[in-house]
């Protein structure tokens, strides 16, 4: 089987196509698109839809509809949270993804599934509550960093609902995970992928960075190219 680069829009899966436009078989699944690559290299490009539930159940369609792949990964554009050496336009990879927002909020505190003991699945007698190791992360940065001039940062992520847009939030969830960036797809990902057995990679192009909201200073098109020069850097490796 092929790799399967997941993506939630078609704005994050356009750079993969340039040059590859006569390359590609589109199939429609239910309102998710399917770009399945007739030539070498051989991959196909998932397009979910924005969110948790568009991107788990449209890779689970994907699966029973073609197969499981040997690989997925999600690629696009993230929020990082600030530190002195990430950047906008730089690229990140995951090496462990949470979700950061599905819990019980109190007065004074965010309360994890994990805080509450109530595991998502259980695998092999192992549950799994909101954290999903990605063992790989580690050495898909490394092979990145030898193949790209590009800047490029392994650690954490956060899923999320709510995307972290006010200095409080920012505050609690900094504190709390420690994260490198947010998503609001890759831990659903990574949860089928678990689930499935199927090896999963995150790569994605840093936007802009969470905290009080200002889109006008977003710069979603230098991220998107250095996350797709990177996903195809990693695919020719």
């Amino acid at each position: 089987m092929t790799p399967l680069i997941v993506c939630a829009t078609l704005l994050e899966a356009r750079s993969l196509f340039l040059g590859f436009e006569t390359d590609f078989a589109r199939d429609n699944l239910e309102s998710a698109l399917v770009y399945r690559r007739t030539n070498p290299p051989f991959f196909s490009v998932l397009i979910t839809g924005i969110g948790k539930t568009n991107s788990a159940l449209f890779l689970e369609k994907y699966i029973h509809t073609y197969g499981c792949p040997e690989q997925v990964i999600n690629t696009g554009i993230a929020g990082a949270y600030p530190n002195d050496t990430v950047k906008i336009g730089d690229v990140a990879v995951a090496d462990e993804e949470i979700y950061a927002d599905e819990g019980v909020q109190t007065e004074d505190r965010f309360l994890t599934i994990a805080d509450l003991g109530f595991p998502l699945f259980l695998k092999k007698d192992k549950p799994y509550f909101d954290t999903f190791p990605i063992p790989e992360g580690r050495t898909v940065q490394e092979k990145l960093s030898a193949q790209t001039d590009l800047p490029v940062h392994c650690g954490r992520f956060v899923t999320v609902s709510s995307c972290t847009s006010s200095s409080e939030l920012y505050r609690q969830r900094n504190r709390q995970f420690q994260p490198l960036c947010e998503s609001m797809e890759g831990a659903a990902l990574c949860h089928v992928c678990t689930v499935n057995d199927i090896m999963f990679t995150e790569i994605r192009g840093i936007s802009n960075f969470v905290g009080p909201y200002d889109k006008k200073n977003w710069q979603i098109e230098p991220a998107l190219v250095a996350a797709t020069s990177a996903v195809l850097d990693y695919l020719e490796a």
